[in-house]
């Protein structure tokens, strides 16, 4: 299983290690309150920067509206095979 994040650089995607640890949402965040312990659920697969605030704005569009941009659509397709 995969984790996509977005942050104000770019799309990070996440491989998740214990999938068991994403079923109790409401104490998920203990496993986040430090990078060691993230560490453990996740791992970083891949990060999209973004090339400029024009693009950022536009992928945050897109998702808005439920769909991808031509570039997160790229992203995703190289890193998830």
């Amino acid at each position: 299983m995969y984790v996509l994040f977005e942050t104000p650089a770019g799309f990070a995607l996440f491989k998740v290690l214990k999938e068991g640890k994403l079923k109790d949402v409401a104490s998920l965040y203990k496993d986040f309150t430090s990078a060691d312990k993230a560490e453990k659920i996740v791992k970083l697969k891949a990060f999209m920067k973004f090339k400029d605030t024009k693009d950022a704005m536009k992928s945050v569009e897109k998702l808005i509206k439920g769909e991808m941009s031509k570039g997160l659509h790229k992203f995703l397709e190289k890193n998830i095979v």
